[in-house]
């Protein structure tokens, strides 16, 4: 795209051609006062994925090159870099999520209103399109400080380049948490935009499920060792604990079904992850 741009959405990409078209076009369908571009970080993939957009006719749609290292953060961060100069504003999304209707605008809108960290709504679906629920609010279940979903969040391209952009270290769980601490404890309020929402498209499967979240668990130990000195607390989950209890004592008494294994998967790989988590930081958080 020629000429000034306001926006820059960036979106981290691997082997995504099987999804992206449709996120792509909910981008291009963007209604917004916002001069806007969007950026595929390509982060190795081999399904041709710059063929594969040339193709679709985007012209608003740039691919760029992240494969240098692997992992999430550096797609997100090498996008950044390839923002075009005069950007105000990166929004960050995933290729296999479905942006809503005035997404892009109610982002812009609260930036131009003097927010410098934003985290949207999740509309969490299934595949298939099943519900599984809204989160309207940011995310603060370590009790410690906010964090937006990486799936739907922007920051003032200043307070990026303030902040150091993400820490490549962080894969799998943990990578946009640490960055948007690391903004607000420097000083930058973090600001909900509850119009800004997403179809956030969760894991079918029991063992996607387990796997995501036993790394979600080693995540939470690898903030806590970066974050205890600043306040984070070392404090047991409960409620993964209650939940396990009463997993157990229903399954006990009718036996398992269908419907728990998203729940127990979920809530077994985040206490396995913070176990195998604290073996690695040498510490205990549980």
């Amino acid at each position: 795209m020629n000429g000034a741009i306001d926006v820059t959405v960036v979106i981290p990409c691997l082997d995504v051609t099987g999804v992206v078209e449709r996120q792509l076009h909910a981008l291009d369908e963007q209604v917004t006062s916002a001069r806007f571009e969007i950026v595929l970080a390509d982060n190795g993939s081999s399904d041709d994925l710059r063929g594969f957009v040339a193709r679709l006719g985007m012209p608003s749609v740039r691919v760029v090159d992240a494969s240098a290292t692997p992992g999430i953060n550096h797609a997100r961060n090498r996008g950044v870099e390839s923002a075009t100069p005069g950007s105000s504003l990166v929004i960050f999304c995933d290729a296999d999520d479905h942006v809503h209707p005035g997404w892009l605008e109610a982002h812009w809108q609260a930036y131009l209103r003097g927010a410098r960290l934003l985290g949207g709504a999740l509309h969490r679906v299934l595949p298939d399109g099943s519900e599984l629920g809204w989160q309207n609010c940011l995310q603060n279940t370590l009790r410690f400080l906010p964090w937006p979903t990486g799936a739907n969040c922007a920051v003032a391209t200043e307070v990026f380049a303030a902040c150091g952009g993400f820490d490549e270290s962080y894969r799998g769980g943990g990578d946009e948490t640490d960055f948007f601490w690391r903004a607000q404890l420097a000083g930058y309020e973090l600001v909900a935009v509850a119009d800004a929402r997403i179809d956030y498209v969760m894991r079918p499967d029991a063992r996607g499920v387990y796997r995501q979240n036993v790394a979600y668990g080693k995540s939470h130990v690898k903030l806590f060792a970066a974050y205890r000195d600043r306040g984070m607390p070392r404090s047991a989950d409960p409620a993964i604990l209650r939940r396990l209890a009463v997993d157990v004592l229903k399954l006990l008494g009718r036996g398992f079904r269908r419907d728990d294994a998203y729940r127990v998967s979920k809530d077994v790989g985040f206490a396995v992850g913070r176990l195998l988590g604290s073996l690695e930081h040498r510490t205990v958080y549980l």
